[in-house]
């Protein structure tokens, strides 16, 4: 009733019998149909008659796979037949045949060793990437953390977990970047991602985010044009 094969094996040999030999021709038609599996994605559609001659009892059909880079769920092929000749059908029929996937996850990872905004643009945004599409869901947990920077005076803190849909391989987050009036070195925030499902994490992480001042100095002055003291006050 069911078969596998694995996605790196070149096809997968499916066996049809007969519960008994006879002592004339007998035929049966065959095809593929797609289940979870996509046609010339997965595997190449085949379909025909199978001949048994007289006391033949077995005959085998093979079912080409197609292999792929895609980390993906086993995937589910169907096989059918019909149309008997000097036979009837039994058994389970179709018949399920599984593709094994035999594919490494994907890593998933900031897609900058660092990144830059200035601390008037309101938003940064950060790209994470996946080294490869997958076939399955993708989830990563990520985090804002002080470098220089302090959270709620430079930048709105955010946490979460980012998902991927199948075949989906970049996804962004976007953090508040708060203004202020004063003039001061550059500062950091960083990001890190944790926690990933159906991944693995790639580096670096974490990751700095610089804020770019964006304030002139303040200039220095004398406090009035003109002073005047008494002779007597001694300072």
């Amino acid at each position: 009733a069911n078969y596998s094969v694995g996605e790196g094996d070149e096809a997968a040999v499916i066996t049809v019998t007969l519960d008994v030999a006879a002592g004339v021709p007998v035929t049966v038609d065959y095809a593929t149909s797609d289940g979870s599996a996509a046609a010339w994605d997965d595997y190449t559609l085949i379909s025909g008659t199978l001949i048994f001659t007289p006391g033949v009892t077995s005959r085998t059909i093979a079912v080409p796979i197609i292999n792929d880079a895609l980390d993906e769920y086993p995937e589910t092929v169907y096989l059918t037949l019909s149309n008997p000749t000097r036979a009837s059908i039994g058994g389970a029929n179709p018949a399920t045949l599984y593709i094994i996937d035999d594919d490494d996850p994907p890593a998933v990872a900031f897609s900058h060793a660092m990144y830059s905004v200035g601390e008037s643009d309101g938003t940064a945004v950060i790209t994470l990437t996946l080294s490869a599409p997958s076939g399955k869901p993708i989830a990563v947990d990520y985090a804002t953390s002080d470098g220089t920077a302090t959270a709620g005076q430079d930048y709105t803190p955010i946490s979460g977990t980012l998902t991927f849909a199948p075949g989906i391989i970049t996804q962004t987050l976007s953090m508040s970047i708060l203004d202020d009036t004063l003039d001061e070195y550059n500062e950091t925030v960083w990001l890190t991602l944790s926690e990933a499902s159906n991944a693995t994490l790639a580096g670096p992480n974490p990751v700095p985010l610089t804020i770019v001042d964006d304030d002139d100095p303040p200039n220095v002055a004398f406090s009035h044009a003109a002073y005047s003291i008494s002779e007597g006050d001694g300072v």
